[in-house]
């Protein structure tokens, strides 16, 4: 064999055929101590493997020492493990087909595009399916009990001092954790901080402090926050009983003030008293064989989520270390992200950034009675409205998450359910139902009750959901392999090239008419409009306090979004005609199978092309209303004005805003964004396509 093979690649043949160490020794005439000190190394040479696999001589044994024994001239192998490795396979042989046949005579220079596709088909394949790692992201509203649900399904549970265990990280009714969590495998329990810089949690402290002010003209911050803030800096408030089923709330911070300290001088010793130089620690592991791993997990996480652990500051990201079969099973390294909980707006920016990440499974969280709920239909509404691939390249799902004997008694049904798995059959058909109505996409719907239904069973289901991901793309492997052999066997010169003239004349044509970008749709700041509707008015108002810089309604990101959303609208006539055109060429060309092969990842590549000029037009959109708002003072002071003056706020406001975006004012940075539109568009979807299928690319 060339090549060394994995050490855990060998110990599975083994463990799979139920071999011990010894007997093994036996056959190969060395003792078990030296088998297991090969099966703890990262990687056995290829002699030392060749007479492991032989000894054993099972199917199995013979397989894997097949595979190894392939001759990969383009990647070295991937472990036997990787879910992948056939399709990894068919890559390279096809890429060494490929650069075979170019060097023979049967390569003619009319050939290079449909080459070159191809080959940009399998790179881009083999890059996504060499990874094995995914991330599961898990998104709910607050209080909708995803984070209870994840820590029982990953595991993460601890004793009480009673019969039952609850879950290792902090959870409660809502408002409970203070940032997003992560899981990631690692060989043993681990803990790492990502924390707010020290100016954010000066400004933070300054917007507690104002907040408590007896005049308070500023916006407070979530709770969760200021919890975190008060411990760190000894500032808790307290109860006392003043008399008989009465008491008295007493707060430091206010009792500062209410001494004579300002704002600036409160916060000046609150900070003092956080001690943040000495907050700098980022990363803790436990040693092996110390204390029980989940309990020290709990009880650190708990402190660090509360402000209680002197070695850290206030967490943007806590990241939790752990061994994990259900994250690391099918050949699949699965990390864990439990989100912020969603306050009714859905476009914020870490949501954005999972939706369009293609490694990323959006598990979209509700309760039973309502599933889907109405923030599960904002999300998926938000991706389809942003021409997001989510929902066709399988990246989203609903995960419903039933209590007591809800599964039992579904609304709306009247006849005796029998068991759960029934309770779950006729809610999933109702969110189907549900999405149809709403004209939202099919989306794969699980169930997961986290005091009865099996842990083991969602994790099944998130897995195979991660397959069908991966899925995609080893089926564009399929495609580009049967391509690689078409161009090669069904060669015909002249017929190619008088069809690749003709696609070519006719693309020329096309690009003509669809080059100019239709006028506005729908107006970018309708977007802000619209999440001002949906938005708490306590988010709204603390985003305008920092002029638009506020997770839980970013400004310059929703009308980025809108940017987005109104582009979308805009060039789809035009990505029909691209597409029935390709429909055309098919039909007329349908004879020439390596044309066929060439037109379809054609189609691929304007489909990959239209998602970044989509998300460009997302950050074009940020960026140029960015740019505008932060000069426009008065605008801000008068929606800031707004706050606290009755009721109404929120649709004041809105008037505020449709004002001046319809006044001259914004008209310089809605031609500069039209403007940007137009190249980015120019550059990620025209010509690539022209370029894609000039007859003559490789004279070009």
């Amino acid at each position: 064999m060339p090549q060394p093979i994995p050490s855990e690649v060998l110990k599975y043949v083994r463990e799979t055929e139920k071999l011990s160490q010894a007997n093994l020794a036996s056959r190969m005439q060395t003792v078990a101590s030296v088998l297991s000190k090969l099966e703890k190394a990262d990687d056995a040479e290829p002699e030392i493997a060749e007479r492991y696999l032989s000894a054993i001589g099972t199917p199995l044994a013979n397989e894997v020492l097949e595979f190894y024994n392939r001759d990969w001239k383009h990647s070295a192998p991937p472990s036997y493990l990787h879910p992948n490795r056939e399709e990894l396979w068919a890559i390279d042989h096809s890429l060494s087909q490929l650069s075979e046949f170019e060097r023979s005579p049967r390569n003619d220079p009319i050939l290079r595009a449909p080459i070159d596709l191809l080959r940009a088909e399998l790179s881009v394949a083999a890059n996504y399916l060499q990874r094995r790692d995914h991330t599961v992201a898990w998104i709910g509203d607050i209080g909708v009990g995803k984070t209870t649900a994840l820590a029982h399904a990953a595991g993460l549970l601890v004793g009480d001092g009673r019969s039952q265990r609850k879950p290792a990280f902090p959870v409660g009714s809502g408002r409970t954790t203070v940032c997003e969590t992560a899981i990631r495998v690692a060989p043993t329990f681990g803990i790492a901080v990502d924390a707010l810089d020290d100016d954010e949690v000066v400004r933070l402290t300054r917007d507690l402090v104002t907040s408590v002010a007896p005049d308070a003209s500023g916006v407070g911050i979530p709770s969760e926050v200021a919890r975190v803030l008060r411990n760190m800096s000894g500032m808790k408030t307290s109860t006392v009983e003043i008399g008989e089923d009465e008491f008295q709330s007493i707060d430091p911070i206010a009792d500062l003030l209410e001494g004579g300290l300002s704002i600036d001088q409160a916060v000046d010793q609150l900070v003092s008293a956080m001690r943040l130089p000495e907050r700098r620690e980022r990363q803790l592991v436990l040693p092996e064989g110390s204390e029980d791993g989940l309990s020290w997990v709990s009880k650190t996480v708990s402190h660090i989520n509360n402000g209680m652990d002197e070695r850290f500051g206030v967490p943007r990201r806590i990241n939790v270390l752990m061994p994990s079969s259900n994250l690391s099973a099918d050949g699949q390294i699965l990390s864990v992200i439990d989100t912020r909980g969603v306050e009714q707006v859905t476009q914020r920016e870490d949501l954005t950034a999972l939706r369009d990440d293609p490694r990323t499974l959006a598990v979209l969280c509700t309760k039973f009675p309502d599933a889907p709920n109405a923030s599960v239909q904002r999300h998926l509404q938000d991706s389809q409205e942003a021409g997001s691939d989510a929902a066709s390249r399988k990246r989203q799902c609903i995960l419903v998450l039933p209590r007591g004997d809800e599964a039992l008694q579904v609304p709306g049904f009247d006849e005796p359910i029998s068991s759960r798995a029934q309770g779950y059959s006729i809610r999933r058909k109702d969110v189907a139902q549900a999405l149809v109505k709403a004209t939202l996409p099919a989306t794969p719907t699980y169930f997961f009750d986290a005091h009865s239904d099996d842990a083991d069973r969602v994790w099944t289901s998130l897995r195979g959901q991660i397959a069908e991901m991966r899925a995609v793309y080893a089926d564009r492997v399929s495609a580009a392999s049967a391509g690689v052999q078409n161009l090669i066997q069904n060669v015909d010169v002249v017929k190619t090239a008088e069809a690749r003239r003709g696609i070519q004349h006719s693309v020329d044509r096309l690009l003509e008419d669809v080059a100019p970008m239709p006028t506005t749709v729908r107006p970018p700041h309708q977007n802000l409009i619209d999440q001002l509707a949906t938005a708490h008015h306590s988010s709204i108002a603390a985003s305008i306090v920092r002029g638009g810089d506020w997770s839980n309604f970013p400004v310059t990101h929703i009308l980025g979004s809108g940017v987005r959303i109104d582009a979308n609208l805009r060039i789809a006539d035009h990505i029909s005609r691209i597409n029935h055109r390709l429909d055309d060429f098919e039909n007329e060309y349908g004879e020439l199978e390596d044309v066929v092969q060439s037109l379809k990842a054609v189609r691929t590549l304007v489909a990959e092309g239209r998602q970044e000029f989509l998300a460009s037009c997302l950050t074009i959109g940020r960026d140029a209303y960015g740019n505008l708002l932060s000069a426009e003072r008065d605008v801000w002071k008068q929606a800031i004005a707004r706050y606290g003056e009755g009721s109404g706020y929120k649709r004041d406001l809105a008037g505020i805003w449709r004002e001046f975006f319809e006044s001259p004012i914004p008209a310089s940075t809605v031609k500069s964004i039209n403007s940007r539109l137009r190249k980015s568009w120019e550059t990620h979807v025209l010509v690539p396509l022209k370029r894609a299928t000039r007859a003559d690319a490789a004279e070009g």
